[in-house]
């Protein structure tokens, strides 16, 4: 079971983000690969931190971070980019227990 990230906290450290981000990664089973990749983690790190290295994000934050990428998966073109978009928005959801 993975801990949620706001459970104890309202808001958490870049290192704490990535930490867990990077040890609770699943694998896709029918592609054997990462649900996200180091590149795309690195890009939804920045879109939820922006660029300084010592940033707090806050759950409200967060929650805006998961809204935009529900956006940007109705805005797709093909079926099976918003279903990779889809899975990442659930385990994303599932990582911060919103």
């Amino acid at each position: 079971m993975v801990s949620p990230l706001f459970e104890k906290k309202e808001k958490i450290t870049r290192k704490e983000f990535r930490d867990v981000f990077r040890k609770k990664n699943p694998l896709l089973p029918a592609l054997g690969r990462r649900l996200i990749e180091m590149e795309e983690r690195t890009k939804i790190e920045e879109r939820l931190f922006g660029k300084e290295p010592m940033a707090l994000a806050s759950k409200d934050q967060y929650k805006k971070l998961i809204s935009k990428m529900e956006v940007d998966k109705y805005r797709a073109k093909y079926l099976s980019q918003k279903g990779l978009i889809d899975k990442k928005v659930r385990f994303l959801k599932k990582l911060g227990g919103v």
